[in-house]
C-alpha cells in the first residue's frame, strides 16, 4: 500500500494532516466543509513537489 500525504492550505498557511488511509476521502470531505484546501499526494508526488519548491527557491535568491 502507497504511503500518502494530506496537506490542507488556509489563509496562506498550510498544515501536513496525518493520514487515515481507510478514511483518506472521508479526511478529505472534512476539512473542505472546515474551509481548507486539501491536497493529497503519494510518496513519488511529495518527492517531486519538494524538488521543484527547492528549484524555485533557487532561482528567487
Amino acid at each position: 500500500m502507497a504511503e500518502y500525504y494530506m496537506f490542507a492550505t488556509r489563509d496562506g498557511r498550510f498544515t501536513e494532516v496525518k493520514v487515515d488511509p481507510a478514511h483518506i476521502e472521508r479526511q478529505q470531505r472534512d476539512l473542505e466543509a472546515q474551509g481548507y484546501s486539501v491536497t493529497v499526494l503519494d510518496q513519488d508526488e511529495r518527492i517531486k513537489m519538494g524538488c521543484i519548491a527547492n528549484w524555485l527557491r533557487g532561482r528567487n535568491r
